[in-house]
């Protein structure tokens, strides 16, 4: 026979089930909720993983007009005379055509070609270590950080504690090999393997050179900075320091594709200047 409870207590013990189920709640989204922790081995205590997911667009926060004015205003690189000497043979991307950049200004409605066509596995244009005025996008996951950009190509950056390899073994490449960590709320990243080639500021870069970005997030979660420091005692008498500025783009934002053929003729296609307001 079954047991009957009166109504009184059934609420009574109703009313316990609901408060024990509501504190099970609220204890499973705190932990939900709870800023993440660091990789395997990072004491919880002291280190806080930051949302960086989504698309980024660089800023020229000085208000300089251009990126090239932007990157003007960095502090010029420290060269030794092995820096000063190295000679840069490029990798093919953002050629431009002869007599580009030595003229006067363009005027609005004057056409003029802006690339010669080349073309890498990358593409032409910026890339994922020196955005220019394309997106980048980056997704976290445990153990690697993605980042991508409005292009071909993107970044592979490792985040489970393993170290670079040799680098006099070590195939350079466009991105190099980078490893990361967080740091003080801050993502920190540590490249090597990439080729020769220049920096902003007038540096310059081989294989052996050492990149570390220290990616900082703005307290409103809407900005982002990334500190660049290049360290190599063969090519800097100093360590060599600039930083760039990002906008946190839209929900549901996503890289537009792209494309580049060096065999079509519209590659090399010319622009237009409008008038400025």
């Amino acid at each position: 026979m079954g047991v009957i409870i009166s109504g009184l207590r059934f609420r009574e013990r109703a009313a316990c089930g609901l408060a024990s189920g509501a504190l099970l709640l609220a204890v499973a989204v705190s932990a939900c909720s709870a800023p993440a922790t660091a990789q395997r081995g990072t004491p919880a205590a002291t280190t806080t993983i930051p949302d960086l997911s989504g698309g980024w667009l660089r800023l020229d926060s000085e208000g300089s007009g251009s990126f090239d004015g932007a990157a003007q205003r960095n502090p010029p690189a420290a060269l030794t005379p092995a820096g000063q000497a190295m000679v840069i043979r490029g990798d093919g991307r953002n050629l431009l055509a002869d007599g580009a950049g030595t003229g006067p200004a363009h005027q609005a409605g004057e056409p003029y070609i802006v690339s010669s066509g080349a073309c890498t596995p990358e593409g032409t244009g910026g890339s994922a270590i020196d955005p220019n005025s394309t997106a980048i996008f980056l997704l976290q996951s445990k153990d690697e950080v993605l980042m991508v950009r409005e292009g071909p190509g993107g970044r592979r950056i490792h985040m489970d504690g393993r170290g670079h390899p040799d680098v006099t073994k070590l195939a350079p490449s466009l991105y190099g090999h980078s490893v990361g960590h967080y740091e003080g709320g801050a993502l920190v990243v540590e490249t090597v393997g990439l080729p020769e080639g220049t920096v902003q500021g007038g540096g310059r870069r081989r294989p052996a050179t050492r990149l570390t970005e220290r990616f900082q997030l703005a307290p409103d979660g809407k900005r982002l900075t990334i500190t660049y420091t290049w360290d190599d005692p063969v090519l800097y008498v100093r360590p060599h320091t600039y930083q760039y500025s990002f906008e946190r783009l839209p929900s549901g934002s996503y890289a537009f594709e792209t494309w580049c053929d060096s065999s079509d003729p519209t590659q090399r296609q010319s622009i237009v200047p409008p008038k400025q307001q």
